[in-house]
């Protein structure tokens, strides 16, 4: 624990922000900063617009009259209270947070350039765990050679990216930021729906970590999954989600409370 205290000192757990956070956690240095800049300003742009494709939006007209209405697993029942938690995003005038859909899977594009050797291990495990830990499902649809960690004017559905990157490439990266993720959400107020998001992690702080020290990347990947699936920042050392990570490598109480509450939103 001692380690993960020192390298996160050292690179940092980035998040990165949203259409804007309704409980919002503690700042710290580490989420200041416009991250990612396009994905943050189109989520902005378009918080409040209908943006369904026509297949879409046969889908909600069908779960209107009962059909398409099944979720593709089980929330699992965590215990509530016992830690803490807060949502990138709750929907207008409730504090139901905003996720993904839970009746569909959230496909999932990875950039290997750049990437260590076992990113694939470090991927799936990352998938799998918050998979688990919210009753989302995710499917690895491919590799891609795709470099752009923005969205166009109008965000669509489209697979989550996971990728590796230099700070000279994404920016937001330099200092002590191992990794950025966040996803952009569309729909009517009220009714907001993650559609699509990116986990960019930093290629030079993954090539320094020994065998020895994998348990470290793999909290990287999980923190920055969990980000992007809705969680944000905590004052609790007790979470994986701390804005000063004290050596936590595995979900704390207040994390699963969290992600079960975002795996809970209606299809």
């Amino acid at each position: 624990m001692a380690e993960l205290d020192r390298l996160d000192r050292e690179f940092g757990l980035g998040a990165m922000p949203t259409s804007g956070p309704v409980r919002r956690p503690r700042q710290d240095r580490r989420s200041h900063g416009p991250v990612l800049p396009g994905l943050l300003i189109t989520a902005l742009i378009v918080g409040t617009i209908v943006a369904m494709s026509p297949a879409d939006n046969m889908r909600q007209l069908r779960r209107l009259v009962g059909f398409d209405d099944d979720r593709l697993a089980a929330v699992p029942d965590v215990p509530r209270g016992r830690g803490s938690f807060s949502f990138l995003q709750t929907q207008r005038g409730s504090d139901e947070p905003v996720g993904y859909d839970p009746c569909r899977p959230i496909e999932v594009l990875v950039n290997p350039a750049g990437a260590p050797d076992n990113y694939d291990e470090l991927v799936d495990t990352g998938l799998e765990r918050t998979s688990a830990a919210t009753g989302l499902r995710f499917e690895r649809v491919g590799l891609t050679e795709n470099r752009d960690v923005t969205t166009g004017p109008f965000p669509r559905r489209e697979p989550v990216l996971i990728a590796w990157a230099t700070e000279d490439e994404v920016p937001d990266l330099a200092g002590d930021v191992a990794g950025i993720g966040g996803s952009v959400a569309v729909g009517q107020p009220g009714n907001l729906r993650y559609v699509t998001g990116r986990v960019v992690l930093d290629r030079d702080v993954f090539d320094s970590f020994s065998k020895d020290e994998q348990p470290f990347a793999q909290a990287i990947v999980d923190h920055e999954l969990t980000h992007l699936v809705g969680l944000g920042h905590v004052d609790d050392p007790r979470e994986l989600m701390y804005a000063d990570n004290v050596g936590v490598t595995t979900y704390g109480p207040g994390d699963r409370e969290g992600l079960a509450r975002i795996g809970s939103v209606d299809c």
